[in-house]
C-alpha cells in the first residue's frame, strides 16, 4: 500500500452554508491531479417531483442522486470520510498527510480512519496567509480610526499579507528565522 500526501478541500454550490449541493476532492500533494472527487448532493429532482405531484406510488425506480442528510456545512467532513475510507480500495493508496485549510472538522473525521492518529494534518501555508488578511481586514472595521489614507488601507493589507507569505516560505524548517523574517517585515512596512 502506497502512502501519500494529499489536499482535500470543498465547495458547495452557494456560498454559506445553505447550499443543497457541493463537492469534496482529493489531490495529490506530488502530482497536483485530482486522486478522487465525492459529489454531495441533499435534494433529488425524481423524489422532489413525486412528492409535489402527490404520486409518490407511480414514480418508476431510479437512481436516487440525494446522499447526504446533514447540513450543507457537514459536507466537507462526511465527503472526506468517503473519499479516505475508499482510498485503499479503489487508489491502493493511503492519505496519511493532511493539507488543509484550516477547517480541522474534515480532519478529526479521517484522523484514525487506518488506525489510530494515522492522518497527520499540516497547514496550507496560502490559506495561513489569506487569514492574516482577513483578520487585519475585520480589525480595520471594528476598530474606529485604523482605515483610511495614511493607516491600515486594504493595499497596506495586501503588502502585509505578501511579506508574510514570503517571509514563511522563505524560511520553512527554521522557525526563530521564520519569525524575525515576520517581523521584520512588518516593521519595514510600518516605518516606510
Amino acid at each position: 500500500m502506497l502512502r501519500c500526501g494529499v489536499s482535500v478541500d470543498g465547495t458547495w454550490q452557494r456560498r454559506g452554508h445553505s447550499s443543497l449541493n457541493g463537492c469534496v476532492a482529493v489531490l495529490s500533494i506530488d502530482t497536483g491531479k485530482v486522486l478522487d472527487l465525492e459529489v454531495m448532493s441533499k435534494w433529488c429532482k425524481n423524489c422532489n417531483t413525486s412528492k409535489s405531484s402527490g404520486k409518490s406510488k407511480h414514480v418508476k425506480k431510479h437512481q436516487c442522486s440525494c446522499n447526504h442528510l446533514g447540513s450543507a456545512g457537514s459536507m466537507e467532513s462526511v465527503g472526506a470520510y468517503r473519499l479516505f475510507e475508499r482510498s485503499r480500495e479503489t487508489r491502493k493508496l493511503e492519505y496519511v498527510e493532511f493539507y488543509g485549510d484550516g477547517d480541522s472538522k474534515s480532519h478529526l473525521t479521517v484522523k484514525d480512519i487506518y488506525g489510530i492518529d494515522s492522518v497527520r494534518k499540516y497547514e496550507c501555508m496560502g490559506h495561513i496567509q489569506k487569514r492574516v488578511g482577513s483578520k487585519l481586514r475585520i480589525l480595520k472595521t471594528k476598530e474606529k480610526g485604523l482605515g483610511g489614507k495614511g493607516k491600515l488601507s486594504d493595499s497596506f493589507i495586501d503588502k502585509i499579507q505578501n511579506y508574510y507569505g514570503i517571509a514563511i516560505r522563505s524560511n520553512i524548517g527554521n522557525l526563530e528565522e521564520m519569525q524575525r523574517a515576520v517581523i521584520a517585515a512588518f516593521l519595514s512596512l510600518l516605518f516606510r
